[in-house]
Parts: structure tokens; C-alpha cells; sequence
């Protein structure tokens, strides 16, 4: 998909930087997937094996980054070269922090707190499928450059940020309920804004694929009195 440009050597390397980037969301996707399982499963090995790859997640960050300055530095790029340069830049920052969330999550399981109970725990779940579903069609929209995929990512994004609200609402309902149980409400309410904000990294990846394509700036340009 990202093919004539400059050179066939920099069509090659920006490829390459656009694998390394779909590579990093896919280890993401893991995270956020074992996390998930972690939390409500309370599996401690499994928020263990997310702690311990959060720094596979850097790695791709950190030489990803000295790839895309490489690149502009050696083949000083067109517009549309340095575009999509900077918007990987940007899905990669997005890639890193839903991987920080996901290491929020696993460290609320190795943490001294409680495990939630099976309406948490369920609430969760459910949370949990819907930003994994979400990041992963993100990531098919990076991979194909579909733009259809792109508009869906986003507006599913507003069924996820509707089924948090009710998540939390039933999450303090059961609190009041019995007040000797809000410590673990509140972890737990840490962990569903966690899942949301995921969901949010995912509809922003979209956003910035669109820009790849110059669509978004074409739309602006076309809304333009």
C-alpha cells in the first residue's frame, strides 16, 4: 500500500517501517489481551508474562523511533513520504500507551488489592473484548490502509465509551451496597478507564491512518467555505 514514491529503495524502507509498526500493535494487541485475562481470571503468571514483555513494547517504541529519523534524515522525504513517516510516529506513541494500560492492569492482579468479584469480573470481560476487538480493527486498517475500516474503528468507539459508563454505574451501585467492598470497586474502576482509554488509543490509531491516505486533509479542505 505504500508504494511509489521517492525511490524503490525508500519504498522498501518505508514498508519496512510500516511492518515494524503493525508488528508493534500486534504485541500490543497481546497485552492488552493477556492483561484482560490477567484481571479477570486473577492469573498472576499471566500479569507476570504482561510485566515482563511491557519491555519488548519499548523496544519496538525506541527503535522505531530511530528508524523513522533515519529515514528523513537520509532521504529527506515529499510530502506525502514525510506524512506517513510522522503519522507512524504518532500510532506508535498511541501502540505505547495502550501498552501502559495494559501494564496498569496487570499490576492491579500483583498488586495487594482483592480479587473482583464475578459481576466485576464480567463487567470487565466484556470491556476487555470490546477495546481487544477494537485495537485489533484498528491495526487491520494500518496494515491494508482501509479507510472503511478506519471510519468504522472510530465509530465504535462510542459503543465502548457507552458500555464503560454502564460498567461504572453498576460498579458503584454494587459499592454502595456494601461499602466494605470499595477498595476493590475502586481498582476496579481504575481498571475499566484503563480498558476505555484503550479503546481511545485505538480510535486515535485510525485517525491517524486516515492521514496516511491525505483523506482527513482532503475532507478539511473540501468543508472549506
Amino acid at each position: 500500500m505504500l508504494e511509489g514514491h521517492i525511490s524503490k529503495a525508500f519504498d522498501g524502507a518505508l514498508a519496512t517501517l510500516h511492518v515494524r509498526v503493525v508488528e508493534m500493535g500486534g504485541l500490543v494487541l497481546d497485552q492488552v489481551r493477556e492483561a484482560t485475562r490477567a484481571y479477570t481470571e486473577w492469573d498472576s503468571d499471566a500479569a507476570m508474562r504482561v510485566i515482563a514483555r511491557e519491555r519488548d513494547v519499548n523496544a519496538y517504541n525506541k527503535s522505531i523511533d530511530a528508524e523513522q529519523l533515519l529515514l528523513i534524515a537520509r532521504r529527506q522525504p515529499m510530502a506525502s513520504d514525510l506524512r506517513a513517516i510522522i503519522a507512524m510516529s504518532k500510532m506508535v506513541a498511541e501502540l505505547e500507551r495502550a501498552g501502559d494500560e495494559a501494564k496498569k492492569i496487570a499490576k492491579t492482579v500483583l498488586g495487594a488489592g482483592a480479587r473482583p468479584g464475578p459481576a466485576t469480573s464480567r463487567d470487565a470481560r466484556h470491556l476487555g473484548q470490546l477495546a481487544v476487538s477494537l485495537l485489533r480493527l484498528s491495526l487491520e486498517a494500518l496494515d491494508s490502509i482501509d479507510l472503511a475500516l478506519c471510519a468504522e474503528v472510530i465509530a465504535r468507539d462510542k459503543e465502548l465509551d457507552a458500555e464503560y459508563a454502564a460498567g461504572l454505574r453498576r460498579l458503584l451501585s454494587r459499592a454502595m451496597e456494601d461499602p466494605r467492598h470499595f477498595d476493590v470497586a475502586l481498582e476496579a474502576a481504575f481498571v475499566l478507564k484503563s480498558l476505555e482509554r484503550i479503546g481511545d488509543h485505538a480510535r486515535n490509531l485510525a485517525r491517524h491512518v486516515l492521514t496516511i491516505d491525505g483523506e482527513s486533509q482532503r475532507s478539511e479542505t473540501n468543508a472549506t467555505p
